[in-house]
């Protein structure tokens, strides 16, 4: 009983006193528009990055890989610092701006290695049949060899944005509230370190379930589709 009794003094003192449950929803939406952005531009320039690695041209192909290198072997914050005091500072940007487009460049680097990972996985004979056949080469791309590629890579995706999604707890050094900055400063207010913490541990723990689920039930669908198709 006793626990119980801490635990709910814990839970008004840290959320319903002051109305602080409103920091940790602000937090949760601030936290929820990067992940998003971030992972719909990473996808965007991930495709970009892997049409520039598949590239005949031999200079596309060098500046992607020194691209992916960089994105590699530099840690996020330092990228992400960087993007926000150095580069992007003249621009005015907003730290939620930032944010997005330093994760979604970050995420593009491995998505765009997934991709062509998976591509050349492809039986060079279906293109050669979906030629045969009368298709263009885009049409060929389109209709044989992308859906094969999205059912391939998409459990490996599924593990990037869970990543993204809990990569961006780190704003808050950039003075973005977030989830996780939010937590810290009802910490700093009501000087209970265990609940702001275990709620939003809770909180990314329940989202990342959230996209898993989101992602395998639409690669399920897209199955059943084709599976109706043939």
């Amino acid at each position: 009983m006793d626990f119980f009794t801490s635990l709910a003094e814990s839970f008004t003192n840290n959320l319903i006193a002051e109305q602080r449950y409103r920091m940790i929803l602000d937090g949760l939406q601030v936290t929820l528009i990067i992940t998003l952005c971030a992972a719909v531009l990473g996808t965007l320039l991930g495709g970009l990055v892997c049409w520039m690695r598949m590239s005949r041209r031999q200079w596309l192909q060098k500046v992607a890989k020194v691209y992916i290198d960089i994105m590699r072997g530099t840690p996020v914050l330092v990228v992400l610092m960087l993007m926000y005091y150095v580069i992007m500072a003249p621009m005015e940007a907003t730290g939620i701006v930032v944010a997005i487009v330093t994760f979604g460049m970050n995420a593009a680097a491995y998505i765009g290695e997934m991709l062509r990972t998976a591509i050349q996985g492809i039986d060079k004979g279906q293109t050669e049949a979906g030629l045969a056949l009368g298709y263009t080469p885009t049409q060929t791309f389109i209709r044989i060899v992308l859906p094969q590629v999205v059912k391939a890579v998409m459990p490996v995706y599924q593990g990037e944005v869970i990543s993204l999604l809990k990569g961006t707890s780190i704003v808050g050094y950039i003075a973005v509230t977030d989830m996780t900055r939010a937590s810290d400063l009802i910490r700093s207010r009501t000087f209970d370190a265990f609940f702001p913490l275990l709620l939003t541990a809770l909180i990314y723990f329940f989202m990342a379930w959230l996209v898993g689920r989101f992602l395998t039930a639409l690669t399920k669908k897209e199955r059943m589709k084709a599976l109706a198709a043939a």
